[in-house]
Order: C-alpha cells, then structure tokens, then sequence
C-alpha cells in the first residue's frame, strides 16, 4: 500500500481516538502527536478549527453577535458536521431574537436555532453543550407554539438537560434550565395540564422546591449571572419569601450583565424593585 495512503489511514485513526480528548481539553501537542500527525497533513485542520472557535468565543463574550456569527459560518462552512460549531452557532442565532424587528422574525430565529442545535446533537450525542443547546432553544420556542406543541417541548427539554448534566456535572445553564422547568411546571394551567394527561398521559411533577434548588446550583457554579439570580427571584416570589427574592434581585443590579439574556434579566429586575416599592443599588 502506498505510504502516503498508511499516513492518511492512521491519522484518520488518531483523530477519531482524540475527540473525547480534545472535548476534555487535551491539545494535540499535549498528547505528543501533534508532529506526528503534521506529515500526514491532518494536524491543520483541527489548528484552524480550534482558532476560529477562539475567536467567535472572544466575540461571543464582547456581545459582537453579527461577527461572532460570521465566523461560526465560515467554520462550519470549513468544518461541517462539528457539535463545538453548531451549538456555538445555535447561540447566537438565538442571540439575534433579542433585536429581532418583529414576532415572526423571533419566530423564524427560534426555529432556526432549534433546527442548529439538533444536528448539534445528530453530530455527538455525547456533546453535553450540543444537548444543553437543544433545552435552550426548546424554550426559546415556546412563545411561538401551540399549546400541544408546548407539552411536548417541555418533555422534551426535561430529557435534553438532565443528559446534558449526566454528560457534564458543572453546567450552570443546565441547572438553570431545569430550574425553569420546575418553575414552570409548578405553575402550569389547567388547560396544559389537560393537553399533557390527554395527549401523553401526564407530564413529570415539577415543584417550587425543585425550581429553589436548581436555581441556587446554578448561582453556586457562576454567581455573576445575572439570570440565575433572576429567576431564583421569581421562585421566592411564588413562595412568598418576598424579603430573600428582593435581595436576590437588588444583587441582579449590583452584577454586571455577562450575556444579552443578563441584560434583559436586569432590567426585569429594576422593574420589579420599583413596584416592590424598593429601590435597587446600582
């Protein structure tokens, strides 16, 4: 067999023995085979790759969506098929719902971000992330569904983010998530109710005290977001713990907003304080 195909062969081979490293971490030259791998010409790829994600993660976090899109087009345009793409891409076409001029735009975006992080899943099932994209734009859907439609999403984001905790423990969006969930099934209306009886013979109790927990796990892996603050808030609120809730929400004025989402949770907030009657430290 020819050299050049046996370097090809095993490189191949490498790369597929390396994913879960790389997902963990791992650099190539780390594991001693990034020369190695250099003559077959397969190292470049995953360089150029892991440099574009850099970079759309530096213009994630400066809030740059229309750039930080750009480039995840042009990585998965380079790289099709990638979970570290995909749902990197799902974000911020969900971030682009925030400045959407109309509802049938969100409407698009939420369907768009859903379809995104669904072959996020198809390409690694086992990509905790691409699991916890899906949760996300589920709810991002719900304003823009029937309520049959609801049930099912809510089901189905259950599933999505308890996997992607058992993949990766430290998710504070995950625990957030599931908080919603809790949250929202607690409070849930009878016509719900009656659709998921009906339909799927019920739905998982989801509880007040749940939604609490989760919440607090999630402030306890990354206190300065703003939005886990938020919605442990809204979960003391119900419980009738006005004096904790108006402390968690004056610490949402106090946080600097990390996300667009933060943003939004703050300004919720603010608003909620002045009704309270309680004047927010900024």
């Amino acid at each position: 067999m020819p050299r050049g195909v046996v370097a090809r062969i095993m490189a191949h081979m490498v790369h597929r023995l390396l994913r879960p490293l790389q997902r963990a971490g791992f650099s190539l030259a780390a594991a001693g085979l990034l020369g190695w791998c250099a003559g077959a010409g397969w190292a470049a790829e995953p360089a150029a790759l892991a440099e574009l994600l850099r970079r759309a993660d530096e213009l994630d976090a400066r809030q740059e969506v229309a750039a930080a899109l750009k480039c995840l087009l042009e990585a998965e345009a380079k790289f099709p098929n990638q979970a570290d793409v995909l749902f990197r891409l799902a974000k911020q076409q969900s971030n682009l719902m925030f400045d959407a001029p109309s509802p049938a735009e969100k409407k698009r975006l939420a369907a768009l971000c859903l379809a995104t992080a669904e072959r996020a899943v198809a390409a690694d099932p086992q990509h905790a992330r691409a699991r916890l994209s899906v949760g996300i734009c589920l709810a991002k859907n719900f304003p823009h569904v029937d309520n049959q439609t609801k049930v099912d999403y809510s089901r189905r984001l259950k599933e999505e983010t308890e996997k992607a905790i058992a993949l990766e423990p430290k998710l504070d969006l995950a625990y957030h998530m599931l908080g919603r969930w809790h949250f929202e099934v607690a409070e849930m209306n009878f016509i719900l109710k009656g659709i998921a009886k009906l339909v799927y013979g019920g739905i998982p109790s989801g509880t007040l005290a749940a939604a609490r927990e989760n919440f607090e796990r999630a402030i306890a892996l990354a206190p300065g977001r703003i939005i886990h603050r938020h919605q442990l808030a809204q979960t003391l609120l119900t419980l009738n713990k006005k004096a904790d809730a108006i402390a968690q929400l004056q610490q949402c004025l106090a946080l600097k907003p990390v996300e667009k989402d933060d943003a939004e949770a703050q300004a919720e907030a603010g608003q909620q304080l002045r009704k309270l009657g309680v004047i927010g430290r900024r």
